[in-house]
C-alpha cells in the first residue's frame, strides 16, 4: 500500500502542471498572456517550459542521489527522504507569491528519488512469477496520480469565476497529501532483504523473506529458503568477482563489459520510452486539444478522460500481460510501434485540420491521442520500469537504477523545455521528433535487449553473460529437489556462503 501511495505522489506531482496551465486564474495571477493573446509565444511558453525544465532537472538530481543513498542508507530511508522533498516542494508551490521555481525543483528532487527507488524496492520484494504484475503497479498508480490531477484540475476550473486563485492553488497544495501519507505509512514497510544481506544482516533478511513468501501450501518455507539462499550466494559471488578484478561497484560499471551493457540498456530504456512522447501529450494536452479546436473546460475534461483510460484500462492491462506474454522485449516493441503509428495519425490530423473548423478532422486527432495511450500505456509505460528493475545485479542496482532514471529525466528536460516553444513555432512538425525516434529505437530493442521475464533477479545475470551462483527457476526438477532437501536441513539465516565449497546448487554457472 505504501508503494502505491509513493507512485501516486510521483504521478500527481509530475502531471499537476498539465492542469495548472488550463486554469485562467493562474495566468491572471502571474500576469501571463493566455494562448492566442499577444506575448503568449515569448512570455508564457518560456515560463511553462522553465517550470517543467527545472522540475526535470530536480528529478535528475534525485536519481543521482539515489545511486548513493539506496546502498548507504537503504531503500526504506531513501523513500522517506524523497517524501520529505516532495512535501516541501508541494507546499512552496501551493503558497507561491511568484512562479514557484524553487518549489518545482525541490519537488523534482523528491520525485527523482521516489521514481528510482520505488520500482527497485518493489522488484526486490516480488517473486519472479508475479514480478510483472507487482512492479507494474508502479506505473498503474503513477497514472492514478496523473488521473487525480486531471479530474481535480477539471473540477476546480469551475471555481474560477468565484475564486480564481483557489482554482489553481488548491490542486497544487494537494501535492502535499500523498507524500505526507507516504511518510507516515513508511514506518510500517519492511526494508529490502537484498539490502539487509549486503549489510550482513542475515536474521533481518530472513524475517522479511519468510514473511513475504509464507503460505499454507509451503509448510517448510521452501520458497523463502530458496530465495534467501540464492540471493546470498549471488551477492557473495558478485562481490568475490569484483574483488578479483580489484574494483568496487562504482568502478565496475565502467570497467566490466556486462555491467556497461546493462547501464547503457537501462538508460536507453527510460530515455527511449519518454522520447516516444507520453509527457509531451500529457503535460501539454491542454495546448494540444486547443489546437484541435477544443475550448473552455473541454481540454481539461479530455485530459482527465485520457488519463483515466490509462489508469483504469491500459496500465493495469500491461502489468497483467507481462506475466502472461512472458516477454518484456515484445511488449516494449509493440508499444513503441503503436506510438509510431498513432503519432503519425495525430500529426496528419494537426497538419491538415489544426486551427480549422473541420469537426470531423479535429475529432480524428483526438481519437489518435486516445489510441496512442492504448499502446503507450499497455506496452511502454509498464515495461520501462519493470525492465530496469530487473537487469541489474544487487551489487550495482542503485547505481544502475539511478543512471537509468537519469535517462528519463534527461529526456524530459529536453522535451518539456522545448515542446511548448516548438509546438507554438513549428506546430505539427515538432511531433516528428517522436516519429523519428520510434523508427530508430524499435530495431535497437530487437537486436540488443535481452529477455528477462520469469527469471529471478539473480538468474537474469546469465542473460548478460555473467555467472549465476544458484539456479532455481530454470533447472531440472531433480536438481531443484536436491537443493530443497539440503535447504530443509539448513538454517539459511546462519549458513556460510557456499561459493566454491561444493554445496548443492552452488558454483560458478556460466551465463
Amino acid at each position: 500500500m505504501c508503494a502505491k501511495i509513493l507512485n501516486k505522489t510521483y504521478g500527481y506531482c509530475s502531471s499537476i502542471i498539465g492542469s495548472t496551465i488550463g486554469q485562467p486564474g493562474w495566468y491572471a495571477y502571474f500576469d501571463l498572456p493566455m494562448q492566442g493573446e499577444p506575448g503568449y509565444a515569448s512570455v508564457t511558453t518560456s515560463a511553462i517550459a522553465t517550470a517543467n525544465g527545472i522540475y526535470s532537472a530536480g528529478g535528475a538530481i534525485g536519481t543521482i542521489f539515489i545511486m548513493w543513498s539506496a546502498s548507504a542508507l537503504g531503500r526504506k530511508r531513501s523513500i522517506q527522504i524523497g517524501g520529505l522533498f516532495s512535501l516541501l516542494g508541494g507546499a512552496l508551490q501551493g503558497g507561491a507569491a511568484n512562479i514557484a521555481y524553487v518549489g518545482r525543483i525541490l519537488c523534482g528532487i523528491g520525485i527523482g528519488i521516489l521514481v528510482t527507488v520505488c520500482p527497485m524496492y518493489m522488484g526486490e520484494l516480488s517473486p519472479p512469477s508475479k514480478r510483472g504484475w507487482l512492479v507494474g503497479h508502479h506505473p498503474i498508480f503513477l497514472v492514478f496520480g496523473y488521473m487525480l490531477s486531471g479530474w481535480l484540475g477539471y473540477a476546480c476550473y469551475f471555481a474560477t469565476a468565484a475564486r480564481p486563485e483557489f482554482a489553481w492553488r488548491f490542486p497544487l497544495c494537494m501535492q502535499c497529501l500523498a507524500p505526507l501519507v507516504l511518510l507516515l505509512t513508511s514506518l510500517w514497510i519492511p526494508e529490502s532483504p537484498r539490502w539487509y544481506l549486503q549489510k550482513g544482516k542475515l536474521a533481518e533478511a530472513w524475517k522479511v523473506v519468510s514473511d513475504l513468501r509464507r503460505s499454507p501450501g509451503d509448510p517448510d518455507d521452501l520458497a523463502a529458503r530458496e530465495e534467501l539462499y540464492q540471493i546470498r550466494e549471488q551477492i557473495a559471488l558478485d562481490a568475490a568477482k569484483l574483488k578479483a578484478i580489484g574494483c568496487g561497484p562504482w568502478q565496475a560499471v565502467i570497467k566490466k563489459k556486462s555491467y556497461r551493457k546493462r547501464m547503457a540498456i537501462g538508460f536507453l530504456t527510460q530515455w527511449g520510452a519518454e522520447f516516444a512522447g507520453p509527457l509531451i501529450i500529457n503535460n501539454y494536452s491542454v495546448i494540444l486539444y486547443t489546437n484541435l479546436g477544443q475550448t473552455g473546460s473541454m481540454p481539461l475534461l479530455l485530459s482527465a478522460l485520457w488519463l483515466t483510460t490509462a489508469g483504469v484500462i491500459y496500465n493495469p492491462l500491461g502489468a497483467w500481460l507481462h506475466d502472461k506474454v512472458n516477454s518484456r522485449r515484445w511488449m516494449f516493441m509493440v508499444g513503441l510501434f503503436g506510438c509510431l503509428i498513432t503519432t503519425s495519425g495525430l500529426v496528419a490530423c494537426i497538419a491538415e485540420f489544426g486551427g480549422t473548423s473541420n469537426k470531423a478532422g479535429n475529432a480524428a486527432g483526438v481519437f489518435f491521442v486516445f489510441l496512442y495511450l492504448a499502446f503507450q500505456g499497455t506496452g511502454c509505460d509498464t515495461t520501462m520500469y519493470i525492465y530496469v528493475a530487473e537487469i541489474f545485479p544487487t551489487e550495482i542496482r542503485p547505481i544502475g537504477m539511478g543512471f537509468s532514471l537519469l535517462g528519463q529525466f534527461t529526456s524530459t528536460i529536453i522535451l518539456l523545455q522545448t515542446a511548448p516553444i516548438g509546438i507554438e513555432k513549428v506546430g505539427w512538425k515538432y511531433y516528428l521528433v517522436i516519429i523519428a525516434w520510434c523508427i530508430f529505437f524499435i530495431p535497437v530493442v530487437y537486436f540488443f535487449f535481452p529477455e528477462t521475464a520469469k527469471l529471478s533477479l539473480e538468474e537474469i545475470s546469465a542473460r548478460f553473460g555473467d555467472d549465476v551462483a544458484v539456479r532455481v527457476t530454470d533447472v531440472p526438477e531433480e536438481e531443484r529437489k536436491e537443493l530443497d532437501e539440503f535447504l530443509k536441513r539448513t538454517d539459511v539465516a546462519r549458513i556460510d556462503s557456499g561459493v566454491g565449497k561444493g554445496k548443492p546448487g552452488v558454483g560458478v554457472v556460466e551465463g
